[in-house]
């Protein structure tokens, strides 16, 4: 990598985590969200709010939670996918949550990449209350609340599934898996619903596993996707995995192509589907190529995550 490509990505990064709204931060994200602040640990912490259609909010209205990326922002994580989750939520009738962290860095469990500001920080409880707060407002279902993220988001989303099993249906991961360091502590006190959706190109998170590495630091070792995978196929109970299917490559010039993993025979409330990315880089599928693909790699059109997720949240029982 040329020097110049070092300096762009050292201003890319962030402890570790890719500031992925360099660029997006800086739009207005339309009058869809509104800013909403709460006090948690003797601090205003703050989050961005997005509200279905009035006659979508009649029934008990399930909650996303979808978490940004180190560095970033909620705000910015909605122009991330192109306000993706907000058109679907106004179809289909949930409400979005794009929670801010502390310093744009999720305490997730990877000590190595923590801020001092983040040190002490109960993420976990912050989201709790947020949960809270909404039930105070409006009427929710309380068996329909699930997280995504990408990044620091998709490592803090695993953290969510990991200590509030009872309190999220399911999460959607993407480009992480667990800290090694983490690992031996999550203890999902029931099954959940998982997807998982990683590149296998991904330059930034190893898809092998090992250490996060960037300028000779440590950003904390993680398991492998494989790994991660045969985690949540134990703890949710799934006894066999069908055979993959291959989503026809329709976009070649993209990079990618796109195979999904099925498991079955799992228990009732343990469901787990993996999409692995083929030449899949540190990105969102169909989000914005927010960097170059030498720094990032590719992003997927084969398919829009949002889509994938919401149709894979909405099918559990």
């Amino acid at each position: 990598m040329d020097k110049l490509l070092l300096i762009c990505l050292a201003l890319a990064i962030n402890l570790g985590s890719l500031v992925w709204h360099l660029n997006v931060d800086s739009e207005n994200p339309g009058s869809d969200i509104t800013r909403q602040s709460i006090i948690w640990q003797d601090r205003e912490r703050t989050y961005w709010l997005h509200l279905p259609p009035k006659d979508k909010m009649d029934g008990p209205l399930p909650i996303l939670f979808h978490l940004h990326g180190g560095g970033g922002t909620g705000k910015g994580t909605a122009k991330l996918t192109y306000g993706r989750f907000n058109d679907i939520a106004d179809r289909e009738g949930f409400i979005v949550v794009y929670p801010d962290a502390i310093a744009k860095n999720w305490n997730d469990g990877r000590t190595e990449h923590l801020k001092p500001e983040n040190i002490g920080v109960d993420d976990v409880g912050f989201i709790e209350a947020i949960v809270e707060r909404l039930k105070s407002q409006y009427q929710i279902d309380p068996d329909r609340i699930f997280t995504t993220g990408m990044s620091n988001g998709g490592f803090m989303s695993t953290r969510l599934l990991c200590d509030r099993a009872e309190l999220f249906r399911g999460g959607a991961i993407l480009t992480a898996s667990i800290s090694e360091g983490y690992f031996s502590q999550c203890a999902p006190s029931q099954p959940v619903g998982v997807l998982v959706m990683n590149g296998t190109a991904d330059p930034i998170v190893p898809y092998t596993g090992g250490e996060i590495r960037l300028f000779g630091k440590n950003r904390g070792s993680i398991l492998s996707h494989e790994d991660f995978v045969a985690f949540w196929k134990e703890k949710n109970g799934c006894l066999e995995e069908l055979q993959g299917e291959h989503i026809p490559n329709t976009k070649p010039w993209d990079g990618t192509q796109v195979e999904i993993r099925n498991f079955r025979n799992c228990h009732p409330r343990g469901s787990l589907k993996v999409y692995e990315i083929q030449g899949g880089g540190h990105t969102w599928p169909g989000g914005r190529q927010y960097l170059g693909r030498r720094l990032i790699g590719n992003t997927s059109r084969e398919i829009n995550a949002c889509d994938v997720i919401w149709d894979f949240f909405s099918s559990l029982n």
